[in-house]
């Protein structure tokens, strides 16, 4: 595996659809693949506040830039497990009025299947990165695609 410095030198491609397709593969309308096109972004997001850094991967990354398709998947898939190995992870146990909150660049999250009879609500509220957010340093030096 990387040294964590050399992984704040990566960049990973990002592909709503490619989540998707791993649950069923004509889950993304052909109208969401055209609103949300894949996106090129650095494998790690420091955070600008406190200089923190974070994997910047899930369901969603599918290729390294720079890197042969299989060992970028094999990299994705050695971080994500890491990430997310016995003592890395939350699982949430719901009780009724509880609330819970994540930011998606510090966060790998994923929904669980629970009783069909156990009404949830779920409201997303999406707050746009800026400039303040270290948004440019995320942002690759050229488009090229990995593929």
């Amino acid at each position: 595996m990387l040294r964590q410095q050399q992984l704040e030198a990566l960049f990973a491609w990002h592909d709503y659809a490619h989540s998707r397709g791993q649950i069923a593969p004509d889950l993304a309308s052909s109208e969401e693949r055209a609103a949300l096109p894949p996106q090129c972004w650095r494998m790690v997001w420091r955070n600008p506040v406190n200089g923190r850094g974070a994997l910047y991967l899930a369901s969603h990354a599918y290729a390294v830039e720079g890197m042969e398709t299989e060992a970028g998947r094999r990299l994705i898939d050695e971080l994500t497990e890491a990430a997310t190995a016995p003592g890395s992870s939350y699982l949430h146990q719901w009780r009724k009025g509880d609330v819970v909150m994540w930011d998606n660049r510090a966060t790998m999250h994923r929904g669980r299947p629970w009783p069909s009879y156990e009404p949830r609500l779920m409201i997303r509220t999406t707050i746009s990165a800026t400039e303040a957010d270290g948004l440019a340093s995320m942002r690759p030096p050229s488009w090229q695609a990995a593929e």
